[in-house]
């Protein structure tokens, strides 16, 4: 095996996987995510490092995955409108202009998963 397979090896088997209820499509058949890492990690990780609140941290990290305003609300239970004020605040806390530098901050402060 290379030094390089060894490593991404090692970095694959480091890592922590869960799997997520997502819905019920069926009657014998369920939509179930599997999730590396935990979710809260990440949040925790961008609320310390950005200095965001919780819920910005929260819709950071959605922007992030390429959610829409509207998966974001619905994903959160809010409405698109506080989503959108969320991210108005994200933007000026963290100096730049649009949700693509937002979620490109996001990505390099988290690392890609």
């Amino acid at each position: 095996m290379s030094r390089r397979a060894t490593g991404a090896f090692a970095r694959a088997s480091r890592t922590s996987k869960s799997i997520r209820y997502r819905s019920q499509i069926g009657a014998d058949e369920y939509l179930l995510r599997l999730v590396e890492g935990e979710i809260g990690d990440d949040r925790t990780l961008l609320k310390r490092k950005l200095t965001v609140t919780e819920r910005e941290a929260e819709v950071l990290l959605w922007i992030a995955r390429g959610k829409s305003n509207r998966d974001i609300a619905e994903i959160l239970d809010l409405s698109p409108r506080t989503v959108n004020k969320h991210l108005e605040q994200i933007y000026a806390k963290l100096g730049v202009e649009n949700r693509a530098s937002a979620a490109a901050l996001a990505v390099r402060t988290i690392g890609i998963r």
